[in-house]
């Protein structure tokens, strides 16, 4: 036990290291809640690394990485398991001290930034749009999708269909965001959203040969339908779909997936 006599100079002592430390480190790093969270088109496993150390992972298409305390500037790379390959990395901010990072990877493109956008009217619909393929003949640049609003007649099965609004140089990764209106069907007509695809800055489909590309008629190819969701913002990605015989080869249209579910 330390006698009385002595507590006068423990107690200097003491306010000595703090002042010590206090010089030794004047401005301590402010700490931040960081959670990861996202989304892997491919079977790639991501690590999440920060000073050598493994944070966590991503697999089987999901991201998730709990609230962890890091100190703002902490840099955290991101690379594939399988051959330790640094992708990109997440810069810790320094504010606000709930943060959440949302990663989308399709084994090309990866985006730390992914953001909901929501909508100006709770009656519209927000999309954002990327395109990713692997379809032979594929001219490899990024495309222009047009979106159609078209309305099919229920007793005729005639449709008509009216350019309203185009995403312009689309790649893997997610573009500009887009509001759409609601449509109303009735008994007679059923309307809706359709989108074509363009090699971009052209009107051409974006292949180099028609040998893998089967279409009834390329110059009336309207794809796939937008689901529409009053309110909701959409991730939607687009990309080739295949004759069940040849699945990785012949492109028969397009398919839209919404992924937006793993960002909320």
């Amino acid at each position: 036990m330390i006698k009385l006599k002595y507590l006068p100079l423990v107690f200097a002592l003491f306010l000595l290291a703090c002042k010590k430390e206090q010089l030794l480190n004047p401005n301590p790093p402010q700490t931040v809640n960081l959670t990861i969270k996202g989304y892997i088109t491919t079977k790639d496993t991501l690590e999440f690394v920060l000073n050598n150390k493994v944070l966590g992972q991503g697999f089987d298409a999901k991201i998730t990485l709990n609230a962890t305390l890091f100190n703002a500037g902490d840099k955290i790379q991101i690379r594939k398991k399988a051959d330790s390959k640094i992708i990109g990395n997440i810069d810790v901010a320094a504010s606000p001290f709930n943060q959440v990072k949302k990663i989308f990877y399709d084994g090309t493109t990866l985006s730390n930034n992914i953001e909901l956008t929501p909508v100006t009217n709770p009656e519209n619909m927000g999309i954002r749009l990327r395109f990713s393929t692997t379809a032979t003949d594929f001219y490899g640049g990024p495309v222009d999708i047009e979106i159609f609003e078209y309305s099919s007649n229920n007793e005729t099965y005639e449709s008509t269909y009216r350019s309203i609004k185009e995403a312009k140089n689309v790649t893997g990764a997610f573009g500009d965001f887009i509001e759409l209106e609601p449509l109303t069907s009735t008994e007679l007509f059923t309307k809706g959203y359709k989108i074509k695809v363009y090699k971009a800055g052209t009107k051409e489909l974006p292949y180099t040969s028609m040998d893998h590309v089967f279409l009834d008629d390329p110059d009336n190819n309207y794809s796939d339908v937008i689901s529409f969701t009053a309110g909701e913002s959409k991730l939607l990605s687009v990309s080739p779909s295949h004759y069940e015989e040849a699945p990785g080869d012949v492109v028969s249209g397009y398919q839209i997936e919404d992924i937006s579910f793993n960002f909320k």
